[in-house]
């Protein structure tokens, strides 16, 4: 039997990839880890991989905690999927806490037990910001390893970041709107808070994919099209699956909508305009969503 293909989703942020991670999982010829971000390319840093794995072990005692409880309530089923859950991710700290000098013990987490599978993946939105020799090196773990990079318009990914970093700073006495609106203000006028900019600069990060990642291996697919049926078949094709019909049709963890100031609008999409540009030149016919934004601004 045939490897499975590896996929990285390398993002990009608040760009569908939860979304796609649901659908593939769900699919009969993938089998997708429990652990949708691995995290593991991006922590060969001492100090970026201690932190992720603090993380992880917070994880690892709340599913454990999970599991005493479901057992108590005599909820077989949930001990069961808990118990798989709870396996992946001891192995996957294993994998980050050991020898990562050729990253097979990575590839054993990631394929162990999946044979049968046609797919297997890793989305990490962060993979985005690697390094071409980081990239590449992702790229020769294995000859069947493919890239997607997901894109979604310009202005509704950074203001969806905007807001997930504001429901995460947020304090007690602050409101959320308010909070949004003045990241966005700060990213506008003090240049602050670049890293949400850098999550979505389309143009880098393809350049980059398009420098290392071998013709043929590399998608670059509009997340506005992964809820058409032509956009679900041309994702399903460059994987070489099935296309089966998604049970959500609408993006994941949006979190409650919050209204962008007007005044801030115009500003946000000339911050941008570059982007759409860009990507109109290099990748495709903009979607409608793309076009609308551009007219409202």
């Amino acid at each position: 039997m045939a490897a499975p293909t590896i996929l990285f989703c390398v993002g990009a942020t608040k760009a569908g990839t939860t979304w796609l991670y649901r659908y593939l999982h769900d699919h009969p010829e993938c089998a997708m880890p429990a652990v949708k971000e691995a995290h593991y390319w991006d922590t060969f840093d001492t100090a970026r991989c201690e932190k992720q794995l603090v993380a992880f072990r917070v994880r690892l005692r709340e599913m454990r905690a999970a599991k005493v409880q479901a057992n108590a309530d005599g909820r077989r089923w949930q001990v069961e999927n808990l118990d798989r859950r709870i396996n992946e991710m001891k192995a996957l700290i294993s994998a980050l806490e050991g020898d990562r000098a050729d990253d097979s013990v990575y590839a054993a987490w990631l394929t162990n037990g999946r044979d049968a599978a046609k797919v297997v993946g890793d989305i990490t939105p962060s993979y985005a910001t690697l390094s071409d020799a980081e990239l590449a090196r992702m790229c020769d773990l294995s000859p069947n390893t493919k890239f997607l990079y997901l894109i979604r318009d310009p202005l509704d990914r950074l203001w969806s970041h905007i807001r997930m970093q504001a429901r995460r700073q947020r304090q007690e006495h602050e409101v959320y709107e308010k909070k949004s609106n003045n990241i966005l203000y700060r990213i506008l006028n003090r240049g602050q808070e670049r890293h949400i900019l850098e999550r979505g600069d389309y143009p880098k990060v393809i350049r980059k994919l398009r420098r290392v990642i071998p013709e043929g291996r590399l998608l670059v697919q509009f997340a506005e099209d992964l809820f058409t049926a032509d956009g679900l078949n041309r994702l399903c094709a460059f994987l070489g699956i099935k296309p089966v019909k998604a049970g959500v049709i609408r993006p994941a963890n949006e979190g409650p909508e919050v209204a962008m100031l007007d005044k801030l609008r115009p500003r946000a999409v000339g911050l941008l305009n570059e982007h759409y540009e860009w990507v109109a030149r290099n990748v495709g016919p903009l979607p409608q969503r793309w076009q609308d934004n551009l007219a409202r601004a």
